[in-house]
Formats: structure tokens, C-alpha cells, sequence
């Protein structure tokens, strides 16, 4: 019956097909602009209110009909977040973005989530805390604005899919553990800003396989880069540290190439700051 009733309906979208054709109208049927409804009801990405549960002027939750959205944009009343309102496994969110530019107080409102896979975040947010993204699990992309000179701790800590960290502005502090177990990210463009990077904030990064360490830097913890995929450091010729710790960038399966400029503070500090555990290159 099933068969007879495909049939049936095939040559009744072929009858309307031609019969629209002849009259030289457009077809409103799905085929003929290449998206399917099924397609068209997650990709959307409209403001509205009713795709939220509110507390005042704080989302506390997603509506049913916003947690079946692809794309969801919060909307300009919302002042916060109120829980990790994406984190429920019923929810099919992959990208968040923000109707106003204006800063904004997450609240760890996107982490947690298992269907997120890029964030944009409002252009003038000053502020990112603790954990903010943390446990996000296919969160791919995310691009930090200008304002932002720190990240809080444990901020993307196990995003294992994260593969994109873009800094706009002047950021001047990793903390520790922000990047840890970020095991898809290849590489980390770092500002020249940033004077310290705390401890872990790079641990089991197993993609990360060559870093440039920022020529501002002046702080390095313990294990900050850490039994990652790390093998090769390339070390700024007017880069002088004031603290380390010669476990930064330990491995515990395979060496790392550290390349300097000869006479530099690091290629005189090498034993010190690396202990003798590394292989010394120089920079052409």
C-alpha cells in the first residue's frame, strides 16, 4: 500500500510540476528550490522571544520550540543567563549568536552543551569567567572580541572538537587550565600581548604540534603545555621569561625542538629554563 501511495504522489508532483511550468509560474514545492522542510525548520535563525523560557530578563531555559532550532540568536532583552540552558540532550542548538552587540554577563549559560559547534559572542563582551564553554563537546569555533584581556579558568576545558580559537583583541593572561584537553586543536595563534600562561592551560592539547610563544610573554607554569602533541616551540628573539617551571613543555612519549635566535636571552637561559630535556635549534 505504502508503494502504490509513493507512486501516487510522485505523479501528482509531476502533474503540478508541468502544469505550473505551462503557465509560466514558479513551483513552491520543495524540490525546486533544493532545501527539504525538514532542512528549512532548524535553519532559521530569526529572533524570537518564544524560543525561551525567561526569568525577568534572564533566559533560564529553552522553550520546546527553541530547542528544536540549528541556529538560535539571543534575543536584545536578554540580560543573562540563568543555568546552562543548552546543556539538556534534547537540544539541537549548533550555532548561538546575539541580536545586540552589547556586553553581556554568560553566566555559563553555553556550557555543557553536547550540540553547539560555534559561538559568536557580542563585540563588546569585556568578560569571559571561569568555565565559561567548558564541556562543550562539539563546540568547533569560537572567535574571542577585543575587549577580553583575560580568559577565566578552566574556560574551554575538555572541548574536545574545538579546532578554531581566533583573539581579536589585546589579551594579556591564559589561566590555568583553560585550554586543557582540547585534544582536536591544531594550532594557537597567540597575541604578543599575553605576558603569562598559567599552569595546564594547554595540557593534553594532543593536536597542538608547534606553538609560538608570544614575545611579550614574562610567566610560564607548570605543565602548560604538557603531554600535548608538541614538537616544535619557536621562541621570539626578545622574548625574556622572569618565571618558569621546566615541566611546561614535558612530554612523555617523544621530544620537542626548541628553536631560538643565537645570543638571545633563551638560547643563554636554555639549561635553566628547560633543564636539558629538550633539543636546541636555531632560528635562521
Amino acid at each position: 500500500m505504502k508503494v502504490y501511495l509513493k507512486i501516487a504522489a510522485l505523479i501528482l508532483t509531476l502533474v503540478m510540476m508541468v502544469s505550473v511550468a505551462g503557465c509560466g509560474g514558479k513551483s513552491d514545492s520543495p524540490e525546486q528550490d533544493g532545501n527539504s522542510a525538514e532542512e528549512n525548520s532548524g535553519a532559521g535563525a530569526e529572533v524570537s522571544e518564544d524560543y525561551f523560557k525567561w526569568d525577568g530578563d534572564l533566559i533560564s531555559a529553552l522553550s520546546e520550540s527553541g530547542m528544536e532550532q540549528s541556529k538560535i540568536v539571543i534575543p536584545e532583552r536578554c540580560t543573562g543567563f540563568n543555568g546552562a540552558v543548552f546543556a539538556p540532550d534534547e537540544c539541537k542548538v549548533k550555532e548561538v549568536s546575539f541580536e545586540s552587540d552589547l556586553d553581556f554577563d554568560l553566566n555559563r549559560g553555553l556550557s555543557l552543551s553536547d550540540s553547539i559547534e560555534r559561538i559568536s559572542l557580542p563585540a563588546g563582551l569585556t568578560k569571559i569567567s571561569d568555565m565559561e564553554f567548558a564541556h562543550c563537546a562539539n563546540l568547533q569555533e569560537i572567535t574571542i572580541p577585543s575587549g577580553i584581556t583575560d580568559i577565566g579558568k578552566y574556560t574551554f576545558q575538555d572541548c574536545p572538537n574545538l579546532k578554531t580559537v581566533v583573539f581579536e583583541g589585546a589579551l594579556t593572561e591564559i589561566k590555568p587550565h583553560t585550554f586543557e584537553m582540547c585534544s582536536s586543536l591544531p594550532e594557537i595563534i597567540l597575541p604578543d600581548t599575553v605576558t603569562k600562561i598559567d599552569e595546564y592551560a594547554f595540557y593534553k592539547c594532543t593536536s597542538l604540534k608547534e606553538v609560538t610563544l608570544p614575545a611579550g610573554l614574562k610567566e610560564i607554569g607548570g605543565y602548560a603545555f604538557a603531554n600535548s602533541g608538541l614538537e616544535k616551540v619557536f621562541v621570539p628573539a626578545d622574548l625574556t621569561l622572569e618565571k618558569w617551571d621546566t615541566t611546561s613543555f614535558v612530554q612523555s612519549d617523544h621530544d620537542v625542538e626548541i628553536y631560538v635566535a643565537e645570543g638571545s636571552w633563551m638560547d643563554q637561559n636554555f639549561d635553566a629554563v628547560f633543564d636539558g630535556a629538550f633539543i636546541k635549534q636555531y632560528t635562521e
